[in-house]
């Protein structure tokens, strides 16, 4: 019977049509969605000036199938409770999961993050590829639903022995990585796991352990109150752990429990497209990792290429940009494109991934896999090939992406992206989220002052320039190229793709590259602080 509840509640969750912006999501579009609630079916029928929907019936060819596994956490949804979930994609599809906290930590300086710490410890290497994924969510290793159970003890004595053998077998003193992760350093980590305490020390040529007590002198202390994923945990089973950040900003470790399979008629089909859908919101109710204590500014922009601007005439202008932060940094980090990887693109290495620099990447966990520590002739030369290769750079302030991967964005965390029209987050939220979510507003901004225009006389509508706009912001209306400067962030791509030279950046002031540059060095600073502690 609850079942049935529930997909009343879903399906009759108040939707109105005239609002702006559900007409403009739907405008000239009809989106079928199937309901499957553990035996209750219904389905949903959104259009610009519509909405139907019915209980008991699916229908035959929807665009969108979405099937809950599990009845577990109704209650919580129907009386609108705050939980923590996100869209995670999976083979075959998505799947809307649920963030419950694993572990939370405790170190005995707020300087160094507990992460780096973790990384560290030979037990942990399994996990670490998990941390790294800030922008685009790593893909669920595993669609399994993992029961929640409210009682203490589980199954303790077979904790008790997982464990023991953790503690017991997990760490090789002569293997090369330990010896260097630990060279001239002594780490002492406590566990709380329920009722149960242990500690470990890690030295360069020594490991020490003992079970049923904690260390006085811990350098970190790693807490499991929830009991449901311990066994799982130890013993390496596929899990989805995600890093993240609690209200006091110590590092923390979820695990992502899928709740809600969602499949797409056209496989291609990007999740963004369920912020069009009301119903949604109330189901997932996405809230930041961190409950922000103080604002911090997000701020940045795409650089575009090859115009004549202040002090950068006659050169390259992303290059030089990159170049003044990639000198002063004191730390950089290169790293595959998650974008490219979550899209399989075929059309740009993943290898032209992102750039991250300032103090606050010290706290980064870095996946070989992924990630490493770069020189700056390493970062420069990513640069440079990233531009020749045709992507569009964009710089900026993301304290979303920081945080996102567990890491806390005190004001020296610095994102540079290349993106591809074809994988971009951004250019696939342009292309099925919202229209609220378009645009040079927020991250993606538009240099102040610039501006691209057409010249009616050479343009001949031949639409290459709508083929690569990033952010959808052109259209060919009676022959000739149009553009929603609302949408338009200055990329440049459609200038150098026009071939006709139709088109032309043009800009009110040169000082506005500098003054750009200017903001973006006042919000954020990627030299080496003083006093900084690094373990």
């Amino acid at each position: 019977m609850k079942n049935k509840l529930f997909l009343k509640f879903i399906l009759e969750q108040e939707v109105d049509v005239s609002d702006e912006i559900y007409q403009k999501d739907f405008e000239g579009l009809t989106y079928k969605v199937n309901w499957h609630v553990l035996g209750a079916i219904g389905y949903q029928i959104y259009e610009q000036n519509k909405y139907t929907y019915k209980i008991g019936e699916n229908l035959e060819d929807p665009d969108a199938t979405l099937t809950f596994l599990t009845m577990e956490f109704v209650d919580q949804l129907i009386a609108r409770e705050k939980l923590l979930t996100r869209v995670r994609r999976s083979e075959g599809g998505y799947h809307l999961c649920r963030y419950d906290l694993f572990i939370s930590t405790r170190t005995t300086t707020k300087d160094v993050n507990a992460q780096m710490l973790i990384a560290k410890i030979p037990f942990f290497r399994w996990v670490v590829p998990s941390f790294g994924a800030s922008r685009v969510s790593k893909p669920l290793q595993s669609v399994e639903t993992i029961e929640i159970k409210s009682s203490r003890p589980i199954e303790e004595e077979e904790i008790e022995s997982l464990v023991l053998k953790m503690l017991s077998e997990s760490v090789d003193v002569e293997d090369e990585k330990y010896k260097k992760d630990f060279k001239d350093q002594v780490l002492i980590v406590n566990w709380e796991i329920g009722e149960i305490s242990a500690y470990q020390i890690f030295e360069e040529s020594s490991y020490n352990y003992e079970y049923g007590k904690l260390h006085d002198d811990a350098n970190l202390t790693l807490v499991i109150d929830n009991l449901n994923f311990t066994k799982r945990f130890f013993r390496k089973d596929p899990t989805n752990f995600a890093p993240g950040l609690d209200s006091d900003n110590n590092f923390v470790i979820y695990v992502a429990n899928p709740l809600v399979k969602i499949q797409f008629k056209d496989p291609n089909t990007y999740s963004f497209i369920l912020s069009k859908f009301p119903v949604i919101g109330a189901i997932n109710q996405r809230r930041p990792i961190t409950e922000q204590k103080e604002v911090r500014e997000n701020f940045g922009g795409y650089i575009p290429v090859n115009i004549p601007l202040g002090e950068f005439e006659n050169v390259v202008v992303p290059y030089q940009v990159f170049e003044r932060f990639i000198n002063k940094a004191s730390n950089i980090i290169l790293r595959t494109c998650p974008c490219r990887e979550r899209g399989n693109c075929q059309n740009h290495a993943i290898e032209l991934g992102c750039i991250f620099m300032g103090d606050d990447t010290f706290n980064m966990a870095v996946s070989e896999e992924q990630a490493y520590i770069a020189t700056k002739e390493q970062a420069l030369e990513h640069t440079r090939k990233a531009i020749d290769n045709g992507l569009i750079p964009l710089i900026g302030r993301n304290v979303e992406e920081a945080e996102g991967a567990g890491v806390k964005d005190t004001g020296h965390f610095l994102s540079c992206c290349f993106c591809c029209p074809c994988c971009c987050v951004g250019a696939k939220a342009a292309e099925y989220g919202t229209s609220a979510s378009r645009g040079s507003d927020g991250y993606f901004k538009r240099i102040e002052g610039l501006e691209i225009k057409t010249d009616p006389a050479k343009c001949v509508g031949c639409g290459e320039c709508v083929e690569v706009c990033i952010l959808k912001a052109r259209e060919i209306v009676e022959g000739k190229s149009s553009l929603n400067s609302d949408y338009c962030v200055g990329c440049g791509r459609c200038v150098d793709t026009c071939p006709n030279g139709a088109l032309s950046i043009e800009i009110e002031d040169p000082k506005y590259i500098d003054e750009f540059i200017s903001r973006l060095k006042s919000i954020v600073d990627v030299e080496k602080q003083p006093k900084k502690i690094r373990i």
